[in-house]
């Protein structure tokens, strides 16, 4: 049955939801991260998120196993799931068919499941077995935790994120090139975490020559390391820069590079990719998304620099953007974004769905481009 009810606590119960999805966020692409909790009485019974890997238990399961676990009875409880569950055989049974087999009584999700293959199909099977079903709760919320996998869904692209840590004034650097640190260390764990949620880390050759990033995941804990992506033209990274170190992949992309150069790059361990320059003899942003998605890369997150920043805005490949601010002002220095200028405000990249967040003496902004 289609539930009309607009229980109080189920935003609440979303939330926990959620706090079980971001727990399992970096480690299940390209699977989403969804989280469930099970609730009964006003009670968190309790809860689980996708776990890594193709064939292993999805959220709903996990949920249903801490509560059997925690020694209670799921008959009757409701759960609360940040997306639709799944109908489908794939490499787990249908998770619909396993709420309704536990004998859950509500169902309460926040995100319909874009894939064909769900697509509101398991609300329905819910339904015909006599669950009640809310959907739609705290929806905005729940798409933000998942929205690289509803984008690579919808898509077959990558989702595309743009990070950049700027003062007040919008400059990245000093003109002589001095960048650390313009943000502060709780920014700066932030921007590591971003790192960890991604598929892969993009940076122009330039960024590599300038500032000989590792661009890894340096928190303390178990965290994903993720691809590096190198924007190499022609074929100029160094075989001892930092950025090899603790790579589980490295990807240079070419469009100019010498077939000696690409064969000194694949010997040291990185995989090229030969993309074909657009008409500006640059490489184009389409073609290499499509090469990345189709290598298995679902999400990226680009930090840089100025002109690879100033690009993918330009081309309208950016789903995100994720800027750090610090309170200080540079004046004459280097910006953000190169190469990109606008004749009309009301032509600007406008982000929605913004969330921001105070980080020691910085703040956070992030939202979804207009796109």
């Amino acid at each position: 049955m289609k539930s009309t009810k607009n229980w109080p606590d189920d935003e609440k119960w979303m939330r926990e939801a959620l706090k079980w999805s971001y727990r399992g966020k970096g480690w299940t692409s390209p699977r989403p991260s969804v989280g469930a909790v099970i609730v009964k009485d006003g009670h968190v019974l309790g809860g689980g998120h996708t776990q890594t890997g193709d064939g292993t238990p999805h959220a709903e399961v996990m949920a249903l196993r801490q509560t059997r676990d925690n020694g209670f009875d799921s008959r009757g409880a409701s759960a609360y799931v940040t997306l639709e569950p799944c109908s489908h055989f794939a490499t787990t049974p249908p998770c619909c068919d396993t709420l309704i087999a536990a004998g859950i009584s509500r169902v309460v999700t926040g995100v319909i499941d874009p894939n064909p293959l769900v697509a509101g199909r398991g609300l329905q099977k819910m339904r015909a077995a006599g669950i009640e079903v809310r959907e739609g709760v705290l929806e905005r919320e729940c798409a933000r935790a998942q929205d690289d996998f509803l984008h690579h869904i919808r898509h077959q692209s990558p989702f595309v994120t743009l990070k950049s840590a700027v003062s007040l004034d919008g400059k990245i650097a000093l003109n002589n090139g001095q960048s650390k640190w313009i943000t502060g260390e709780k920014s700066r764990e932030k921007a590591h975490l971003l790192r960890h949620y991604h598929d892969a880390v993009l940076v122009g050759i330039e960024t590599v020559l300038a500032d000989n990033p590792r661009l890894d995941v340096r928190l303390e804990g178990r965290w994903k390391q993720p691809v590096r992506v190198v924007l190499d033209s022609s074929g100029r990274l160094p075989l001892n820069a930092r950025i090899w170190e603790n790579a589980p992949q490295l990807i240079v992309a070419t469009c100019r590079a010498t077939p000696q150069k690409m064969k000194e790059l694949r010997d040291n361990g990185a995989t090229v990719l030969e993309i074909e320059p657009n008409s500006n003899g640059e490489m184009g942003w389409k073609s290499l998304l499509d090469a990345l998605y189709a290598a298995g890369i679902y999400s990226i997150l680009v930090e840089g620099g100025a002109r690879v920043a100033g690009s993918a805005l330009r081309s309208g490949i950016v789903q995100k953007a994720s800027f750090f601010v610090a309170p200080l002002f540079i004046g004459a220095g280097k910006s953000a974004l190169s190469g990109f200028e606008i004749d009309d405000l009301k032509a600007a990249p406008r982000l929605r769905d913004v969330v921001s967040e105070q980080l020691g003496d910085d703040l956070w902004i992030e939202g979804t481009l207009e796109n």
